[in-house]
């Protein structure tokens, strides 16, 4: 019955601790976001800002808005009892996986995680420390893609036995929107005093940019949505090709937010992250495609304040990098 725990969160213990659900998700929620922006460059005259994901506390990714929102959502509403012995499963190209992991094993939660064949071994390392159980999908498991073969499988072992597993499904999650809605979208109006003209970011379940999104054209109908696509048989963790990968529901459901579109291929993205680590900024590939992006856009538009953010940190980089050279 819906409602039925939100009382008792504020009384019910976490096992083997003296702290409530509710003063530990608070916690969580206290801790996640808030993160700084930093202007990265001006180019044509239009300002470019990102803001730091890597510097969230979890996974060192934006993924810890959305674990921390998935994992405590159900809990708030009474949709889930903590006590009852559940595993949470949930398929993860790895950030998102870590920060379940960690932030479910705060609040008590069993954690199982399924990556994609394609993970690199440094994620996976850290996943293993970070969840109660892990699983790397068989390449081939999914006739639509590696990338999509964790959440065919996750799908699978639901099927098979779904009191055993809770699935939020990332893909699909309004947490996952809410997550941005809540945080991201307004930490971007915020901290560019509402001038924000364009958001530029490159989905992988589209919980960042829709989410983001929605609040960013409530507050200005303006307000431009470009979404960055890679090339096809991309290199980069966490993001998707729509050409080669399924669209998630929540990218689906709500495309009629999205503006314009802006390709983006491997070597632009590499150089972009290159010149991001000159100038001190310990980020990833997929932050390399973004910013890349939005100096395509920066140079074609006037007068425009054009915003992205960093995604993760420089983790599972080594090996794609080098073949780029």
């Amino acid at each position: 019955m819906v409602g039925l725990f939100i009382i008792q969160l504020e009384s019910l213990v976490v096992p083997g601790t003296i702290e409530t659900y509710a003063s530990r998700i608070n916690h969580i929620k206290e801790r996640i976001g808030n993160t700084p922006i930093a202007h990265l460059d001006t180019v044509n005259g239009n300002r470019i800002y990102a803001k730091l994901e890597h510097l969230n506390p979890f996974s060192l990714s934006v993924k810890d808005r959305a674990a921390a929102y998935m994992l405590t959502g159900p809990l708030e509403r009474g949709e889930i009892n903590p006590l009852e012995e559940k595993v949470w499963i949930e398929a993860s190209s790895g950030n998102l996986g870590i920060a379940y992991g960690k932030i479910g094993s705060y609040l008590g939660i069993k954690t199982f995680i399924v990556v994609p064949s394609v993970t690199d071994e440094e994620t996976i390392e850290i996943l293993k420390e970070s969840v109660s159980k892990y699983m790397v999908t068989p390449g081939g498991y999914c006739p639509g893609g590696e990338r999509d073969g964790a959440i065919k499988m996750v799908a699978d072992l639901w099927m098979e036995d779904p009191r055993k597993y809770e699935f939020r499904d990332q893909y699909r999650s309004r947490d996952n929107i809410k997550a941005h809605v809540e945080t991201t979208g307004p930490e971007f109006w915020n901290q560019t005093n509402g001038e924000i003209t364009h958001l530029v970011l490159a989905p992988g379940t589209g919980g960042t940019i829709i989410g983001s999104a929605r609040y960013l054209k409530s507050q200005n109908p303006e307000i431009k949505i470009i979404t960055v696509q890679p090339q096809r048989d991309h290199k980069i963790q966490g993001v998707r090709n729509f050409e080669e990968s399924m669209k998630s529901i929540i990218f689906s459901d709500n495309e009629d937010l999205i503006d314009d579109w802006v390709h983006v291929g491997d070597k632009e993205a590499f150089q972009a992250m290159e010149g991001l680590w000159n100038n001190r900024y310990p980020v990833g590939f997929s932050s390399g495609l973004n910013y890349a992006a939005a100096k395509k856009i920066a140079k074609k538009e006037e007068n425009a304040v054009i915003a992205t953010l960093f995604p993760a940190n420089g983790r599972g980089n080594t090996n794609t990098t080098t073949s780029l050279k």
